[in-house]
């Protein structure tokens, strides 16, 4: 099974649009096609986009989802989350992120974020109908 790393973009749609795409995702992972991977960072950047009184329902709501791993950051992630901000420039928060999924081996990221582009050859990025694609 392919595992994933989803950036918080993604997450946010996943959780509050009804677009097909974002429904086919989380069917994917209802079914058990893909394993999606978080890290921790990916909370805090939630609670800011959705507001205090929303996240703990959605917060919830991403708890609840099949086949959805939440990392946490170790020392491990942390130092290459920093190598990875002072050598490619790439913004902390999704330094973080990044660095989750190459400890943890994994290929291919989900995201929209071009400056994902600075470290295809650490983490692949891909789009949803590609990821999709990875279900089937």
């Amino acid at each position: 099974m392919n595992k994933i790393l989803i950036d918080t973009m993604h997450i946010y749609a996943l959780l509050t649009s009804k677009d097909i795409l974002c429904v086919k995702l989380s069917q994917a992972l209802d079914d058990e096609k893909i394993t999606g991977v978080i890290s921790v960072t990916t909370l805090t950047e939630l609670l800011i986009l959705l507001g205090k009184d929303v996240y703990k329902e959605t917060l919830n709501e991403l708890l609840s989802l099949n086949n959805m791993e939440i990392v946490e950051t170790d020392r491990t992630i942390a130092i290459r989350a920093g190598e990875l901000h002072m050598m490619y420039r790439v913004p902390l928060g999704d330094s973080l992120i990044a660095a989750t999924g190459i400890i943890e081996g994994i290929k291919h990221v989900l995201t929209d974020d071009e400056h994902f582009d600075l470290i295809d050859n650490l983490i692949k990025p891909i789009n949803l109908r590609t990821a999709l694609r990875m279900a089937r």
